[in-house]
């Protein structure tokens, strides 16, 4: 029986299940880059689990594929744990929490698009990934997505471009809201809309939005509370 259930759990862990997956909708995005946050990420992961960080660490890019995931950063208070696997439908790609910010709502996250030393068109296109809003003003993640799920592991700033447009074919407004977890570590694609209306709601300007080296820098905002959701109409229906 032991022998049995060792295997089991082996078998669950090659084939990246989708054990405990879950939606959360309503996130909020903004994004950063190097040298934003020095480069050095607050701590490093071993999977889910929270390693020192060592001289000379760098915030690594990836490619947003379930074995190289795209960093991601959260505050303290954020509803996302330190080092954990998230999937956002979106733009096809996967992040892990692996830094620390400040100035935002519980469910935000920082995207870490960009390593570059502040490369021509690099903050344009982080403070546009932070204020898009195809889809919704808010948008969905997967927690504890299985390995099964889409991605695209195309860059999203290269060569001074910025590729935050349908068209460019690395956002992909048609699956926020209408990807959920199916069985064996895949992606199940719904035609209704899985978070009903809390991806409708849009946030008030935040004074840190529109600087990614205030967020990760510590300094304070320039007001003390961060406004929670009020609701608004719909952007964007598929």
């Amino acid at each position: 029986m032991q022998k049995t259930l060792a295997l089991s759990l082996l078998f669950l862990s090659l084939t990246g299940s989708s054990l405990g997956c879950s939606v959360v909708s309503g996130v909020k995005f903004t994004a950063y880059g190097f040298p934003d946050a020095n480069g050095t990420p607050a701590y490093k992961c071993n999977g889910n689990r929270v390693v020192p960080t060592q001289p000379g660490d760098k915030t690594m890019l990836g490619d947003g594929s379930f074995n190289k995931p795209y960093a991601a950063a959260a505050a303290g208070g954020s509803i996302f744990k330190k080092c954990e696997l998230l999937y956002m439908p979106l733009l096809k790609k996967y992040f892990r929490v692996q830094d620390d910010r400040s100035g935002c709502v519980s469910k935000q996250t920082d995207l870490y698009i960009v390593q570059a030393n502040r490369d021509i068109g690099q903050s344009g296109c982080e403070r546009q990934f932070g204020t898009f809003q195809y889809g919704h003003p808010l948008h969905e993640v997967i927690r504890s997505p299985g390995s099964g799920f889409q991605t695209n592991t195309q860059p999203l700033f290269a060569n001074h471009k910025c590729f935050n447009k349908p068209s460019d074919g690395r956002v992909f407004p048609n699956r926020d809201g209408h990807v959920q977890c199916g069985s064996n570590g895949q992606e199940e694609f719904v035609a209704e809309d899985v978070d009903g209306s809390a991806d409708d709601q849009d946030l008030p300007p935040n004074p840190t939005d529109d600087d990614p080296a205030a967020r990760h820098k510590n300094m304070e905002p320039a007001t003390s509370v961060v406004p929670e959701p009020a609701a608004t109409r719909r952007a964007f229906k598929a």
